[in-house]
């Protein structure tokens, strides 16, 4: 990949550690904390986040979910309660919060098939058996991207229970319906898509959507993120250089309009010419720095990460967060970032010492710590051990020189021979008169449709469209 030179910005401080927010004030004692000790008190949350404020993102299948009773103690007798649609608490929320949301249609929602719910607690439950609530797909009543409330409540007739401040489940429900997203099906070639962000905004890849309104990528990977030697704080670090650090710092415009449409957005992970490199950490050192780029997926609500073993100089082995060079340690760091964030994507570029011959860590194999793999240029990707060809892309074509095999034929064999991926590199709107038709080629191999000659763009760090 080309050869990228950054200045030294180190965020790691401001990322990793939180607890200081939760440090002990020595002071007087509030005794309004004490007041309602003994107080028995109901509150209504959703079932699956315990949470009484919720997002959904409506699009074309109805959303299911569950909300639930929740008691501060067992009552000791029984309990009943009733679950409903509270049109009259619109105005006060919107009051509270400064906004101005559009009520939720009630003939959209059913509280266990019915307009509402009633249920009974038994004397020694604190929580309730849970209330199936089922959302309507988005219609035409709906306004497109238009956020709307839909307030839940309780009530009760048993003596003895106060509805606290909680006693409201709120589901913001944000209509995009009309949307195109990248849900292509599970057995879809999906595409892989990196983009050289010191020149690109990554929102263009909202614009390549195929003829039946789906969104063509499904992947993007911020190129990219250093792993960096601070020898002033001894410690190996994620450097963002500030193009980087830009669509971090205001991912809620650059980012998150991509995820909200499906598509996952991976930070992308390389060396910086120091002696700081992906396979060549001890393994204090990988698990140190796994720790960080968990931190920084967590803080910036990214999908995961992808590795790629270039551009390091060799490690001062008297250095206890490195090693010798190898795949060894490659596979190590792999593991330990799995193990950092279960819940995100670990996924490699093959090139130096990742590669399909991943060895295994503790008897684990690379299919339990590397999701996707995607191979150099022009060149279909093996798969690790254990893992299969739907983990692994067909071809990795580089589109601002032109590599990579882009023809119906071959694309439509990808598919054919069960490749779950085709990578992209470097999309440019600058140079879409020689890419776009490449891009084309594919989508007619891969699923028989067409993509549409995207007819805006964005410019770099400008979240403006402009028409073609």
């Amino acid at each position: 990949m080309n050869k990228i030179i950054f200045s030294l910005v180190l965020i790691c401080g401001s990322l990793l550690f939180t607890s200081c927010e939760d440090d002990l004030v020595v002071g007087s004692v509030n005794q309004s904390s004490y007041n309602n000790i003994g107080k028995l008190e109901a509150s209504l949350k959703d079932k699956n986040s315990g949470l009484s404020n919720n997002i959904i993102e409506l699009r074309t299948k109805e959303c299911i979910t569950s909300v639930c009773v929740n008691l501060t103690k067992a009552p000791m007798k029984g309990v009943d309660f009733a679950i409903s649609y509270d049109a009259e608490y619109l105005n006060e929320y919107n009051t509270q919060h400064g906004t101005n949301f559009k009520l939720f249609p009630q003939n959209l929602i059913s509280l266990d098939g019915a307009s509402e719910a009633n249920i009974l607690m038994a004397p020694d439950e604190k929580q309730s058996l849970a209330v199936n609530l089922t959302i309507q797909p988005a219609s035409t009543d709906l306004e497109e991207g238009t956020t709307y409330v839909l307030p839940l409540k309780i009530t009760t007739t048993t003596e003895g229970i106060s509805l606290s401040s909680t006693s409201h489940c709120i589901y913001l429900i944000k209509n995009y319906h009309n949307e195109a997203d990248c849900d292509k099906g599970a057995d879809a070639v999906k595409n892989f898509l990196y983009f050289e962000v010191n020149d690109t905004n990554p929102l263009n890849a909202l614009e390549f959507i195929r003829e039946d309104g789906k969104l063509f990528f499904d992947y993007v990977v911020l190129f990219a993120a250093n792993i960096n030697w601070n020898a002033e704080t001894g410690r190996v670090y994620v450097y963002n250089n500030p193009n980087v650090q830009f669509l971090l710092d205001n991912n809620e415009q650059y980012l998150q309009p991509l995820r909200k449409r499906g598509i996952k957005v991976l930070l992308g992970v390389l060396g910086n010419h120091d002696e700081a490199g992906v396979c060549q950490l001890s393994d204090m050192g990988c698990k140190e720095f796994a720790r960080e780029l968990a931190a920084i997926c967590n803080a910036y609500n990214l999908d995961g990460v992808n590795f790629d073993d270039e551009y390091s100089n060799y490690p001062n082995l008297d250095n206890p967060w490195l090693t010798y060079k190898s795949s060894e340690a490659g596979a190590k760091l792999l593991y330990e970032t799995k193990k950092a964030m279960p819940d995100k994507y670990v996924t490699v570029y093959y090139f130096g010492s990742l590669e399909s011959n991943c060895p295994s860590v503790y008897g684990i194999t690379p299919n339990n710590f590397v999701d996707i793999v995607v191979a150099d240029y022009a060149q279909p990707t093996r798969p690790m051990t254990g893992m299969t060809q739907k983990q692994c892309a067909g071809m990795s074509v580089e589109l601002r020189r032109g590599y990579g095999d882009t023809s119906e034929d071959y694309a439509r064999s990808v598919k054919e021979d069960g490749y779950g991926f085709y990578m992209w590199f470097a999309l440019d709107p600058s140079l879409y008169a020689s890419q776009v038709y490449r891009i084309q080629n594919v989508s007619r191999g891969l699923y028989n449709q067409e993509v549409k000659y995207p007819t805006f763009y964005y410019k770099k760090n400008d979240t403006t469209q402009y028409s073609r």
